[in-house]
This record gives structure tokens, C-alpha cells and sequence, in this order.
């Protein structure tokens, strides 16, 4: 059945408002490659999804690995990021073309928790940047091989306060600072303020701060406490951005055992590394 002239028009008109109001959509910088588990993604236009292997990423896309879970995920260069449980990454910036490398660059930023990292293309170049950032360091990665694991300090570590006043039952309010959610402090005349909500303590075993180990050529940390590199074998940490980062002489804790379902190798082509991520136990005893 033919369509009046009128009907027609105003169909074509709502397609073409349709199509002008579709977000065009960059091309993905990566995908998914390995999974157990669950792992969100929080995209920057807030829209929150879960992720399956083959799910394609984008620039400034924050990862989200639930417990129990590890995830790879293998970047348009052919380096490959692995998340551990508990683990939040955001894709800050990447930017990948084989032929023009002076504006080559990745920027990952580990919120908390551990990746293990098998740089690719990237970072081989004179011009290229390939750097981990981190609340305690900036992480140089440039061809190599490691693992990262970011232990954030708990609440308590965060906001204390001490304070006494006359008035019995006074509550005082104060910003977290690493949420703007305010913290309820509760105080009296003879002692301190306390918090009155904590944060579950850090992972077991480990102190709040920057943990690296380097598996395969060398990295270089730096922070606003100095400058240090670490060659592969080597273990490092540094507590906070304002002290150094230092060698430490055997493993602290580090634990990082992907399944042996990801064993497969992802080094770049003709790159240098052969080490297969899941493979890797990474306790040093």
C-alpha cells in the first residue's frame, strides 16, 4: 500500500532526528579477552554495564572486578591488562596508531586493587607513553612486564580528628576525603572524637600503599617523595605520594593467580615477552 506524500515526508524526517540524535560511538580500545567472574563497567556518560568476553572498551571506561574474579583485557596495541578481585581501573586515555607513534599514549589509573600488566606495542616507541597512575606513584611501564597492587588506607586512616568540648553528646560532621559523603563523628567532654563508622580493614597482611613487582624488563615510579626504578626480579613500595618509593629485599605479599584458563600467551607480535599472564604465580617464597 502506497504512503500519502505527507506520510512519507514526516517519516523521513523523524528517521533523520532519530540518526542526528545517536551518539557516534569512538572506536574500542580494546575488548575483553578473559573472564571468571563479574566485571562491570561504568562508561563516561555514567551508564553502568556488565561486561562478557568480547565486550569492547572505550577511552575514560571504569572497570569494576567483583570478588573471586579476574578479568583480561587486551588493548589495541596488543598489551594486555589483567584485573585482579576487588579491583578498579579506569581507562584515563589511550590513543594507538602503528604508523605515527608521537602521539602514542595510555594512561591507566588503579584506583585499588592489582593488575598485572604485559605492555605490548606501545611504550616500545621512542615518542610513546604507556604509564600507570596511582594515588601513591606514577608508574613508567615503557615495554615491560609487572604487576601493580594499590592498597587504599582505610576510613580510620584517612579522617581523625581530635577534639573535646563541654557539651555531652555533640556530633560533629566532617568530609571524607575520598568521598564527599559526610562522616558522622560523635564527641563528649572527656574524650576524643571517634568515627563513628569505619571502613573494613585493609587487605591482610599488607599496609596501605603502592606495591610493584617487575617480571620482565624495568619500570620507573616516581611520586612527590622522589624517583626509583626497579629492574625485573625486583619487589617495590612506597606508602603514600609524599615518600619515596624504595626496593624491598623478597615478595611483601604480593599474590597474584589468575585460573589456568588464562594461560594463553599475549605478547605483542614479535615482541619480547612470553609470559603467559595466568600462568604466572607471582608468590615469591
Amino acid at each position: 500500500m502506497m504512503l500519502p506524500k505527507r506520510c512519507i515526508a514526516t517519516n523521513a524526517c523523524l528517521l533523520a532526528m532519530l540518526l542526528a540524535g545517536t551518539p557516534v560511538l569512538a572506536d574500542p580500545i580494546g575488548t575483553v579477552t578473559a573472564l571468571t567472574g563479574s566485571l562491570l563497567v561504568k562508561r563516561t556518560d555514567g551508564a553502568i554495564a556488565i561486561l562478557a568476553v568480547n565486550s569492547p572498551l572505550q577511552a575514560g571506561d571504569t572497570l569494576a572486578s567483583r570478588k573471586d574474579t579476574y578479568a583480561r583485557v587486551t588493548l589495541a596495541d596488543h598489551s594486555s591488562v589483567t584485573l585482579g578481585s576487588d579491583t578498579e581501573l579506569i581507562m584515563e586515555r589511550y590513543s594507538f596508531d602503528e604508523t605515527q607513534s608521537r602521539n602514542n599514549t595510555a594512561v591507566l589509573n588503579l584506583a585499588r586493587g592489582r593488575v598485572h600488566i604485559v605492555s605490548g606495542l606501545l611504550g616500545r616507541g621512542s615518542a610513546d607513553t604507556f604509564t600507570l597512575t596511582t594515588p601513591s606513584a606514577s608508574i613508567d611501564i615503557r615495554g615491560s612486564e609487572l604487576i601493580a597492587e594499590y592498597v587504599a588506607p582505610g576510613r580510620s586512616e584517612i579522617a581523625s580528628i581530635g577534639y573535646s568540648t563541654a557539651a555531652a553528646n555533640r556530633h560533629v560532621r566532617m568530609r571524607s576525603f575520598t568521598s564527599r559523603a559526610p562522616l558522622l563523628l560523635a564527641a563528649n567532654s572527656s574524650t576524643n572524637l571517634q568515627l563513628a563508622q569505619n571502613k573494613a580493614p585493609p587487605s591482610p597482611g599488607l599496609a596501605p600503599g603502592l606495591y610493584v613487582q617487575v617480571i620482565d624488563g624495568a619500570i620507573n615510579l616516581t611520586n612527590h617523595g622522589g624517583s626509583q626504578t626497579f629492574a625485573a626480579g625486583q619487589f617495590g613500595f612506597t606508602p603514600s605520594s609524599t615518600q619515596p618509593p624504595v626496593v624491598v629485599p623478597q615478595n611483601p605479599g604480593i599474590k597474584f593467580t589468575p585460573p589456568p584458563s588464562f594461560s594463553t600467551s599475549t605478547g605483542p607480535p614479535g615482541g619480547t615477552s612470553s609470559t603467559k599472564p595466568g600462568a604466572v604465580d607471582c608468590v615469591v617464597r
